[in-house]
């Protein structure tokens, strides 16, 4: 298994309530093209993140999503994505959930995430959730994770 994609798994056990980590590796930039659209940030900073081979997906509790990719060597980035349903456009309505970069280590990139995304992450939820938006024709089919599924236990 990859360094980054030990680290994601490890990270799952750090963070508040049941989460499971979902390997992404792309061998080419357009493969990863439907993960970024999903990712919630304004459309112009997509491209920065863009073009990294290693990611993942945590899915968590109450659909919480989130999305790492490698950022620097000791880095990574933890995104907050668009929920399945809604349309990408969200993001000119309801302020983006802050990206952050964290450090490498399991239980810092948890206090990072657990701190500085997941709160401003569910009340951006909690607006969607108050507002009549407008939703996806079909949500983003997202490659079969097969080998790739790493579930943690439940707590």
């Amino acid at each position: 298994m990859h360094p980054f994609h030990l680290f994601a798994l490890q990270l799952t056990h750090h963070l508040p309530g049941t989460w499971k980590s979902i390997r992404r590796w792309y061998t080419r930039p357009a493969d990863q093209s439907v993960d970024l659209w999903r990712i919630w940030t304004p459309p112009e900073a997509r491209p920065a993140l863009a073009g990294r081979p290693h990611a993942a997906t945590l899915l968590g509790p109450d659909g919480l999503e989130l999305y790492l990719v490698e950022h620097r060597q000791d880095r990574v980035l933890i995104c907050p994505v668009i929920p399945y349903g809604i349309h990408e456009d969200i993001t000119d309505r309801i302020p983006a959930p802050p990206a952050v970069a964290a450090p490498r280590d399991p239980a810092r990139a948890a206090w990072r995430a657990t701190d500085r995304v997941l709160p401003h992450y569910t009340a951006a939820l909690a607006t969607i959730s108050g507002l009549d938006v407008r939703r996806a024709s079909a949500p983003a089919a997202l490659p079969a994770p097969a080998a790739g599924v790493f579930r943690t236990p439940a707590r």
